[in-house]
């Protein structure tokens, strides 16, 4: 009777993982919906500042993996001050060594002399290892007005969750239970931002990849998130929209670039060897998001809905940890 107790015990429990791994497969790979590429506006045309010849409400942008990047930050910088943005994504790896204030000077100071508002997620190399911190030494230091290293805002009605990929996103974790709390209670967040990418057609740290598409992507599905922008990965990667929800990897500002990477269903546009940075204009009803390099040429440019937003409302503010 025992024995055959505990076979049956053996068995319910294989049972219980393989239905575990079909679930997080089935969370891991989404339904892919068409490409939302629309044409590339001319350098010479009147409206390239907007990205549309109807003017944004306001516009942001977004940037990723500024380490090493000495004579290319402050070019992306400036073109940034010149598009008139609100505020700069920062996607992580602001440095390539922590423990270097050169390096943290460096990127701020282009940051303050071009008059931006840096909003950053924590990037593996801004962790003081020595130390074991996962990012909190250097952004309690540079960025004291953010509540913790992952931290949501918004801003004219627009919401922003930003996540740090150093710690864990599973559901019974502090930030875990942070980004339930914050979809919760704030359904309309419409960006999500992270370093370490979810969805990108390199393999490089793919089985984290797959942990992040469970913990994160699973949770993001059915909300009305349209756009999850990381870097890490120095290259662009635009993914078709994965159950509504449109990945990009914007690696673009460093002088260490990666090589190509083969695209697979998921990807919309891949571009290897080309530093660059993203300009979103915020319309009431989407954004349109161009990518530039450094000179300012346009080569992607693409469009993700909005569902519930007010972004004419002039508000920024944060909303911190304080959900656990």
């Amino acid at each position: 009777m025992g024995r055959r107790c505990c076979r049956w015990a053996i068995r319910l429990g294989f049972a219980a993982i393989a239905l575990a791994m079909v679930y997080a497969w089935a969370l891991a790979t989404p339904e892919i919906g068409p490409a939302t590429t629309i044409p590339l506006t001319p350098a010479s045309s009147k409206n390239a500042a907007e990205g549309s010849e109807q003017a944004p409400l306001w516009s942001f942008g977004f940037v990723g993996d500024t380490q090493l990047g000495e004579g290319i930050v402050d070019k992306i910088f400036a073109k940034m001050q010149a598009a008139q943005v609100e505020f700069v994504l920062h996607l992580g790896d602001i440095v390539d060594n922590a423990e270097i204030d050169e390096q943290w000077d460096y990127v701020l100071e282009q940051a303050a002399r071009c008059k931006l508002k840096l909003m950053p997620v924590v990037g593996n190399h801004d962790r003081m290892l020595a130390y074991g911190d996962r990012g909190e030494i250097r952004f309690r230091q540079f960025f004291p007005e953010l509540p913790e290293t992952f931290y949501r805002f918004s801003h004219r009605g627009v919401g922003f969750l930003m996540l740090n990929s150093e710690r864990s996103l599973a559901p019974w974790t502090q930030q875990g239970r942070f980004i339930d709390w914050q979809l919760e209670q704030h359904p309309h967040t419409a960006v999500v931002c992270l370093h370490r990418p979810v969805f990108t057609c390199g393999h490089r740290d793919i089985g984290n990849q797959f942990l992040r598409r469970v913990w994160l992507h699973g949770r993001l599905a059915g909300t009305e998130a349209a756009l999850v922008l990381s870097g890490h990965h120095h290259y662009y990667d635009r993914t078709k929209p994965l159950d509504g929800i449109t990945y990009v990897t914007s690696g673009g500002s460093s002088h260490k670039l990666y090589g190509e990477e083969t695209p697979d269903d998921r990807t919309a546009l891949f571009k290897a060897g080309e530093n660059h940075y993203g300009l979103a204009g915020v319309f009431s009803d989407r954004l349109d998001i161009r990518i530039l390099d450094v000179d300012g040429k346009e080569f992607d440019r693409f469009t993700v809905q909005l569902a519930g937003q007010d972004a004419k409302r002039d508000t920024l503010a944060h909303r911190g940890a304080s959900k656990r």
